[in-house]
């Protein structure tokens, strides 16, 4: 579980984080939300040990993130997948270097291992048949020819999906959604949505979730926070979400509501 216990943080005059007390169970979904601005991305660099808080701390499964070594917190971050706003592929890259090239960064050279790893993740994403026809001629021709291709070729769904895949490698026991539906189509949306879900469903991966997206807070969710002026304005289900009394929350999710509405 990883728990963030009274987080604050400041950008010099500009409090970002405002103690922040929360946490994110094992084998979950959970969505934070909340307006530009408020602190969600900053929170989740903290998990990750790239910000320290001025006061506070976040532990992962009982263990202090600000005691660890630098040792230790790469080990932590390589159990850690991110799911960049935008997939944030590398152009000049083919898809199947995009995918393992954390592997590459982390000194695998062995094409085999490369490759395993590259259907594994692909085949997991939905860009490939099921893992366990690998081999199979037409499935090794699949996979040369989807390998090959450019961020370039692909549609944006496609390209989000290669950027789950890559945060998938290494069968890391989080992965971090950062806005993974902005700037895609309803249909291309609900494809993602139904992808987070079977991630978490079916690798065992504890997800987290940064979105604007309600609809995708209501498809995935099975535990939302929403921060509000650096701090902690609800934690909850979402059923608890939706039949909040809470001022903010109501406003929140009124907004949005009558923004899809037109």
């Amino acid at each position: 579980m990883i728990e963030l216990r009274d987080i604050r943080k400041s950008f010099g005059n500009k409090v970002v984080l405002n103690g922040v007390t929360c946490g994110i169970p094992n084998g979950k979904t959970t969505c934070i939300i909340g307006r530009s601005g408020c602190g969600k991305s900053v929170a989740l660099k903290h998990i990750v040990g790239l910000l320290h808080a001025d006061s506070g701390e976040v532990l992962i499964d009982g263990a202090s993130i600000d005691a660890m070594t630098k040792e230790q917190i790469f080990a932590i971050r390589r159990s850690i997948g991110y799911v960049f706003q935008g997939a944030a592929l590398f152009d000049s890259l083919s898809v199947f270097e995009n995918v393992v090239i954390g592997l590459v960064e982390h000194g695998v050279s062995d094409k085999s291992v490369l490759a395993r790893e590259g259907r594994r993740v692909l085949s997991a994403v939905g860009l490939l048949p099921p893992y366990q026809m690998a081999g199979a001629p037409e499935y090794e021709y699949e996979f040369a020819i989807l390998g090959q291709k450019r961020p370039s070729d692909l549609s944006g769904g496609m390209r989000k999906r290669v950027a789950v895949a890559r945060a998938l490698v290494g069968k890391p026991a989080y992965v971090f959604y950062d806005e993974p539906t902005t700037g895609l189509d309803p249909v291309t949306s609900q494809q993602i949505d139904h992808l987070v879900k079977y991630v978490a469903t079916n690798l065992d991966v504890t997800s987290v979730v940064i979105t604007h997206d309600m609809f995708s807070v209501y498809n995935i969710a099975d535990h939302v926070i929403m921060l509000h002026e650096g701090k902690v304005q609800f934690d909850g289900t979402v059923q608890q979400l939706r039949s909040s009394t809470d001022a903010v929350v109501t406003e929140f999710l009124d907004r949005f509501e009558h923004e899809h509405a037109l």
